[in-house]
C-alpha cells in the first residue's frame, strides 16, 4: 500500500510540476489549476480503489491519468494559443482606433488590456507590463508569439510617429502568416492521412508476406524491409518538424 501511495505522489508531483509550467506561462489560472489538479489525484485514487492491488495496477493507475492529462492540456493549450492569436489581431485594430481618437499608445494598450476577453487578460498584462518596463523585465520564459508581440510593441512604443502604420503591417502579417498555416494544415492533413493509409496497407502486407511465405526463411528481408520502412517514416516525420516555411 506504501509503494503505492508513493507512486501515486510521484505522478501527481510531475502533473503539478508540468501545470505550473503552464501557469507561468499564463495558458493556465491558479484556479483552473486547482481543479485539475484536485481530478488528477481523484482519478488517481479512484483507480488504485478499483484497480487489482499489484505492481501493474500501481502503474497503470498512476501513468494512465498522467499521460490523459498531459495529453489534454496540450490539446487545450494549442487551442487556446491560436484563439490567442486571433484576439491580438483583433486588439491590433482596437489599438489602431483607440491611436486615431487622440490616446497614446501606452494608454491605447492598457485599455484594450482592460477591455479584453477574461480568458487573455492575464497574457494581454504580461504583454503590457513588458512593454511598459522593458528595460526591467525579461521575456526568457514567453512563447515565442508572446516574444514576437512584445518586441514590435516595444519598437511601436519607441517610434510613435510611425506607430499605426507599424500596427497595420503587423496585423496584416499575423493575419497572412495565420491563413498560410490554415492552408498549410489542410496540406499535412492529406499527406498524414496518405501515410497513415500507406503503413495500414505496408502492415497488411507483411503480415500475408509472413502467413504465405512462413518467417524463417524470409526473416532477412523481411526484417531489412521493415527496417527500411520505419527509416523512411521517421525521416519524413522529423524532416516535416524541422521544416520552417517562411513567409
Amino acid at each position: 500500500m506504501m509503494f503505492s501511495f508513493l507512486v501515486a505522489m510521484l505522478g501527481f508531483s510531475i502533473a503539478i510540476r508540468y501545470f505550473n509550467d503552464l501557469v507561468q506561462q499564463n495558458f493556465f489560472s491558479k484556479r483552473e489549476m486547482t481543479k485539475i489538479g484536485t481530478a488528477h489525484l481523484a482519478i488517481i485514487l479512484t483507480l488504485l480503489l478499483l484497480l487489482p492491488r499489484s505492481h501493474r495496477g500501481t502503474w497503470i493507475a498512476t501513468c494512465a491519468p498522467l499521460i490523459l492529462t498531459a495529453g489534454a492540456a496540450f490539446a487545450v493549450v494549442r487551442w487556446r494559443s491560436t484563439s490567442f492569436r486571433a484576439h491580438v489581431r483583433d486588439a491590433l485594430s482596437i489599438i489602431a482606433l483607440k491611436m486615431k481618437s487622440g490616446r497614446s499608445f501606452r494608454q491605447a494598450l492598457a485599455e484594450t488590456c482592460n477591455e479584453s476577453d477574461a480568458r487573455f487578460r492575464s497574457k494581454f498584462s504580461e504583454i503590457s507590463n513588458a512593454v511598459v518596463f522593458s528595460q526591467q523585465q525579461k521575456t526568457d520564459r514567453a512563447t515565442p508569439f508572446i516574444a514576437e508581440v512584445i518586441e514590435e510593441f516595444v519598437r511601436i512604443d519607441q517610434n510613435p510617429h510611425a506607430s499605426t502604420k507599424r500596427l497595420a503591417v503587423f496585423r496584416n502579417k499575423l493575419r497572412i502568416e495565420d491563413d498560410f498555416r490554415r492552408r498549410s494544415g489542410q496540406v499535412l492533413s492529406r499527406i498524414r492521412a496518405q501515410s497513415l493509409v500507406m503503413s495500414v496497407l505496408y502492415a497488411l502486407v507483411f503480415v500475408f508476406m509472413i502467413w504465405k511465405f512462413g518467417w524463417d526463411t524470409n526473416a532477412p528481408v523481411l526484417l531489412t524491409s521493415a527496417l527500411l520502412f520505419f527509416v523512411g517514416v521517421a525521416w519524413i516525420t522529423l524532416g516535416g518538424r524541422r521544416l520552417k516555411w517562411k513567409v
